[in-house]
């Protein structure tokens, strides 16, 4: 009977149990319908305890999708370009319409590329234009040695403003391969390799293993140390094409540079340099067999080939007529034209020309046959250099430039009025210099016959290095002519005035293919 009395307890427990239930349930089946993750998983294939319900199975374990691979270079985002997400992660109408137009990229320009050939470079470090620099430069060939340091300056910053694909030079860079010369030359150069210009370069016969090298302070020419090797010369110059190479050749300090994917220059050393420096040049063997490779590859890819070197191809001068050529020109000539190469490019003549090889007199003028552009003296006033450039329809066209020594001085605040009228004192000074030494072969005649008789000659050698078309008539008209073949008409002067005018009968400044 005791058990009585807790009836209405148990009731009233049993109560709060079922009301609880109730409140329990009912949170449920809200969390359900809110979308609740975890309410979801719960209900939808087990029962309450978390075991399945008849019938149902367990859902696997779901695996996260594999990303689609990243086209080649897209692995990294690049700064200030995030990389694009997936294409499946955009909605339809974000992602963009493949047909639209993508703008146009800047269209193909072919290379141009900037040459230059005996420079010459002395440095106010190997000189204090003194007495035996004086001399020195009156019995050269008109080389305004002095302004050394202003025309190589002018000369990379022309190259700097201008942006060639490459600035080209054909040897004969040092006065008389001085390592001192070198060395400070290498300096300037890499000025115009700072700002974007690759700078090429081959040596001449004066660069390397040259016992004339020299300084001159005072009244005392001294030897000055030389390059001994071609070694020496890469060590100096390996950053100017040889470190850019496609390939060096071996045996000699030619390479191939590629100035893009169609247009490659084939550098060339023509130089006889081991046991000393010869005037005259060569392509050796094993160098013909080097390039003949690079030009089988260059015709099957159809690549465009232009060599350039420092010695000659064709024999163009009637004034000078040794060693200026290439002594197996033949040779090159033939495996050039094999090749079907339009155009070489060289220096050491120091004087402007343009000529075609023809095989044989009576070959007709539209008849292939390579040509041969001879890069003016940079070193010698009016100090110019060329400008070849390539055309889109596959033509070439080329033309000198005369550097702006004066404008170069005014923005470097020079006060020497020579500099900042340099087209004149330039030209005044290389006729004076090579004028006087004709004039100092006319004896026992008065001054001013021998002023005037001078004056020609200096114009005549003036226009012929330039490559200033001559008047033969006009020339021969003239009262400074006829006295020199009144009064000397031995010397080698009058003869030398007659080459020159049959040289240049016309302006050698352009070119087109």
């Amino acid at each position: 009977m005791r058990f009585k009395k807790y009836i209405p307890f148990l009731f009233y427990l049993l109560l709060l149990l079922g009301c609880l239930a109730i409140v329990m349930t009912v949170g449920r089946l809200a969390g359900t319908q809110e979308g609740d993750p975890e309410a979801s998983s719960d209900s939808s294939l087990s029962g309450e305890d978390g075991f399945p319900e008849p019938g149902g199975q367990p859902e696997p374990e779901r695996q996260p999708e594999p990303e689609a691979p990243l086209p080649e270079g897209e692995g990294t985002e690049t700064p200030g370009r995030p990389r694009q997400p997936d294409r499946d992660s955009w909605h339809l109408d974000e992602w963009p319409d493949e047909t639209e137009t993508v703008p146009d990229q800047e269209p193909y320009r072919p290379p141009a590329v900037m040459l230059a050939s005996d420079l010459h470079y002395i440095s106010r470090a190997t000189h204090d234009g003194g007495t035996a620099f004086q001399e020195m430069v009156a019995q050269d060939d008109g080389k305004i040695s002095e302004f050394s340091d202003e025309l190589i300056d002018t000369l990379v910053e022309e190259a700097v403003i201008s942006k060639p694909s490459a600035l080209v030079l054909t040897g004969d860079i040092t006065l008389n391969g001085e390592r001192e010369n070198h060395q400070r030359l290498a300096e300037k150069l890499r000025r115009a390799f700072r700002e974007g210009v690759p700078v090429l370069v081959v040596p001449g016969n004066h660069d390397i293993k040259n016992r004339n090298a020299a300084s001159y302070f005072g009244e005392e020419r001294e030897e000055a140390q030389y390059l001994e090797s071609a070694q020496d010369f890469y060590d100096i110059y390996h950053e100017f094409g040889y470190d850019q190479a496609i390939s060096r050749d071996e045996s000699s300090l030619s390479y191939l540079y590629a100035l893009d994917k169609t247009h490659w220059i084939l550098m060339l050393d023509t130089c006889r340099y081991e046991d000393y420096n010869h005037v005259s040049g060569r392509v050796k063997p094993e160098t013909m067999e080097w390039l003949e490779g690079w030009l089988i590859q260059a015709r099957e890819e159809g690549i465009t080939v232009l060599p350039a070197g420092h010695h000659n191809l064709l024999s163009e001068s009637r004034l000078y007529t040794t060693e200026c050529t290439m002594e197996n020109h033949r040779d090159v000539i033939g495996l050039f034209e094999t090749y079907g190469l339009p155009l070489y490019v060289s220096g050491h003549l120091h004087a402007q020309r343009i000529k075609k090889h023809k095989p044989e007199p009576g070959t007709a003028e539209d008849a292939y046959g390579i040509q041969e552009i001879v890069l003016p003296p940079y070193s010698i006033p009016p100090c110019q250099y060329g400008w070849l450039e390539w055309q889109a329809d596959g033509g070439m066209q080329f033309r000198t430039r005369q550097a702006d020594v004066e404008g170069h001085a005014r923005r470097m605040g020079s006060g020497d009025g020579r500099l900042l009228r340099f087209k004149e004192y330039g030209a005044e000074y290389m006729k004076g210099i090579v004028g006087n030494q004709a004039r100092k072969t006319l004896k026992a005649i008065p001054e001013d016959l021998k002023e005037e008789m001078a004056g020609l000659y200096g114009e005549l050698y003036y226009a012929y290095c330039a490559g200033n078309g001559m008047s033969q008539d006009r020339i021969q008209a003239t009262r400074a002519y006829r006295l020199w073949e009144r009064i000397a008409p031995d010397s080698r002067y009058v003869k030398d005035m007659g080459q020159m005018i049959e040289d240049v009968r016309q302006d050698l400044h352009d070119w087109r293919k």
